[in-house]
């Protein structure tokens, strides 16, 4: 088995759409986080890592570009060998390979992680599932193997080696989310009829248990996705118009996507999208309205509104691409959960020059959270954070990072001292606190704790992945005193709920807070 790292990344080459890719990336340097944050190394030795999950039990999987190896990381050491290795995966070209993972939300009763990734033989792109067998709730195991591989899309075009997107998120809808590319056809981006330039919504919770596939598309099709009753291929793309959609996040609530959209030339835009929002590539780069000869704006260039970007920043020299960050929410209980100013930020990065930014929306304008002590400069909530292949939040409230070169994986802690809201405060909802988290079904009760709004209203309750609430724990005016609340894993009915993942969420006339929790078996 090959844990080596090559000396740059195989995305460097094509990620930005320029030839001078390898050229452009040079050492990294060193990480410069405001004050209170830490730079930590979780784990070395990877090949090239594009992707990575969280399991419910902590465990990690993390997916290699040009090796198509699963990786298995339990209490911060990697398996000694792959979980899975997929062989039909085309790694020719720098951007082709093995490039998205996610577990299925109702995971250990669905023991299923999905996969997308570049196919040969054939010029296609590939989702597909597998089913795992071994250990599915014990954290400290490397008893996991994936087998049964049922193939979900099969004909998501790849004609150009770039371009190809690769992200698979899960919604609180508990629907599959997918990012597609232009496959270098910038005018594909815009005909509904083809899987290119868009994010997918898909439906997989009806698919059969084992190998198999693919699925009639309408099978797979929510019906409440934007543009259905018609093409089979339009009713399967949630949002559309985009030209590299390489990494993107789904909200934990209300399940809006944040996409970060590599540019061509002139900017690189990072996108907040709802269902059936067009975001206007090719006839819109970040601010720019670009003329398109081989497929004009209809009424004429810049006549048509699209969906603006909610930030972007204009390439220099060399390349560029924007790698779509997390949104923040606060972990309840996390050990390095970020101070509550850090909710409802949004971060993206850059690639090739390692800056990181953090926006959010106030008053409902999207603009650069104000700077806080200890960060690099007035533009930059962080630098030196170069070659990240992804991000995602992790239960203990770290902003983890798939880095390519060196391969391996880190995280960015909060380990300052979090103020706490003083207790009798009106004010907006703090956030939520859990004494553990996950939890085990028919043991003590999970304890919630947080802080209650002034006024009437103040409702906590627990939602499915659905989007169905299933358990209503508090509703009342707690008039801005601590409120501790209790679940025990049953339904408003009484009836033990399966395990999964669930949303407990607390919402009152001066503010909102959520947070995700695992029922175990």
């Amino acid at each position: 088995m090959n844990r080596s790292s090559v000396s740059l990344p195989f995305l460097a080459v094509l990620l930005a759409g320029l030839a001078a890719g390898l050229a452009a990336a040079g050492p990294a340097a060193a990480v410069v986080l405001p004050t209170g944050f830490a730079d930590q190394l979780v784990v070395s030795g990877l090949d090239q890592p594009t992707s990575f999950v969280f399991l419910p039990d902590g465990r990690v999987v993390i997916t290699e570009q040009n090796t198509a190896d699963v990786e298995l990381l339990v209490n911060g050491s990697l398996a000694s060998s792959p979980i899975l290795h997929i062989a039909d995966v085309n790694t020719s070209g720098g951007e082709r390979g093995l490039l998205g993972v996610t577990v299925d939300p109702g995971w250990p009763s669905r023991p299923y992680l999905y996969f997308y990734f570049d196919r040969t033989p054939g010029n296609v792109n590939y989702v597909a599932r597998w089913t795992a067998s071994g250990d599915l709730s014990d954290g400290s195991s490397t008893n996991l193997t994936l087998g049964d591989r049922y193939d979900i899309l099969t004909d998501i075009p790849d004609n150009a080696s770039n371009h190809n997107a690769g992200t698979l998120r899960f919604g609180p809808d508990g629907l599959l989310y997918v990012s597609v590319g232009d496959d270098a056809d910038q005018c594909e981006a815009q005909d509904l009829t083809t899987l290119q330039g868009a994010i997918l919504r898909l439906d997989v919770s009806g698919l059969p248990v084992g190998a198999g596939g693919p699925p009639a598309k309408s099978a797979i099709t929510p019906a409440a996705n934007p543009f259905t009753g018609g093409n089979a291929n339009a009713g399967l793309i949630y949002c559309y118009g985009l030209r590299n959609p390489f990494r993107f996040h789904v909200d934990l609530w209300p399940g809006r996507i944040y996409i970060g959209d590599v540019g061509l030339s002139t900017y690189e835009e990072m996108d907040e999208a709802r269902a059936g929002d067009n975001l206007g590539w090719p006839w819109r780069e970040g601010p720019l309205v670009r003329a398109i000869s081989a497929c004009p704006e209809p009424g004429g260039s810049g006549s048509q509104s699209f969906t603006d970007p909610i930030a972007y920043f204009l390439r220099s020299s060399g390349a560029y691409a924007i790698i779509g960050g997390p949104i923040y929410r606060p972990v309840s209980g996390g050990a390095y959960t970020f101070p509550a100013l850090y909710d409802g930020v949004v971060f993206y990065s850059e690639y090739y020059n390692g800056f990181m930014r953090a926006i959010k929306q106030v008053n409902g304008t999207w603009g650069p959270l104000a700077s806080v002590p200890g960060q690099p400069n007035a533009t930059d909530w962080a630098t030196g954070i170069n070659y990240v292949g992804d991000f995602l939040e992790g239960p203990d409230g770290a902003i983890y990072y798939a880095l390519q070169s060196p391969g391996s994986l880190r995280r960015i802690a909060y380990t300052g001292t979090v103020t706490a809201v003083p207790p009798g405060r009106p004010g907006p909802v703090a956030v939520l606190r859990l004494d553990r988290n996950p939890f085990t079904a028919g043991g003590a009760p999970l304890r919630i704790d947080f802080a209650g709004a002034g006024g009437h209203g103040v409702r906590l309750a627990v939602w499915d992945v659905a989007g169905r609430r299933v358990r209503t724990l508090y509703a009342g005016s707690p008039g801005g005193s601590e409120i501790r609340a209790a679940w025990d894993g049953r339904d408003d009915a009484g009836r033990r709920l399966p395990p999964g993942v669930y949303y407990l969420r607390v919402a009152g006339p001066e503010g909102a807070a959520a947070a995700r929790v695992v029922l175990l078996p």
